[in-house]
C-alpha cells in the first residue's frame, strides 16, 4: 500500500491549524495519523472520538451526505469527508477561530472553512487517489 502523499497533506493541515488528522481505506485500514489526538477532549467518546476509530462506519456514514460532515466537541470542530471511494478522513481544530454576529453567521463561517479545508486536502490527494 502506497503512503498519502505527506509532502503535500503537512502544509494544507498546517495551514488551515489542523491539531489532529486521520486517514483510512474506506476498509478501516489507518494510512496516516497527523498530529496529536490527546488534544481533543474525549467528552463524548462514542459518537464523535471514538468515530475516528470506527472509519469504516465514518465511510458508510458519508454516503449520499453534503461533504464535508462537521461536528463539534468542546472548543474543538471535526469535519469527516472522503475523497472517492479510496480515502476517508477526520480533522480537528478549534473553534475559537469563529467570531460572528449570529450564530447562524458563525455556522456559516465554519461551513465555508470546513468546505475550504477538504477541498484543499482533496486536491493535495488527487494525484494519490488518481493514481490507484
Amino acid at each position: 500500500m502506497r503512503p498519502l502523499p505527506l509532502e503535500a497533506l503537512d502544509p494544507v493541515l498546517r495551514r488551515f491549524g489542523v491539531l489532529y488528522a486521520l486517514f483510512a481505506r474506506p476498509d478501516g485500514r489507518v494510512l496516516l495519523r497527523w498530529g496529536d489526538p490527546n488534544v481533543i477532549p474525549a467528552v463524548e467518546e462514542n459518537t464523535f472520538v471514538g468515530a475516528t476509530r470506527d472509519m469504516v462506519r465514518v465511510y458508510r456514514s458519508l454516503e449520499r451526505m453534503l461533504l464535508p460532515q462537521m461536528d463539534v466537541q468542546g472548543d474543538y470542530l471535526g469535519i469527516r469527508s472522503k475523497v472517492g471511494d479510496k480515502v476517508v478522513y477526520a480533522l480537528f481544530f478549534e473553534t475559537r477561530r469563529f467570531e460572528a454576529a449570529t450564530p447562524v453567521e458563525r455556522l456559516r463561517a465554519e461551513y465555508a472553512f470546513c468546505k475550504s479545508l477538504s477541498n484543499a486536502v482533496d486536491t493535495a490527494l488527487q494525484s494519490w487517489v488518481s493514481a490507484g
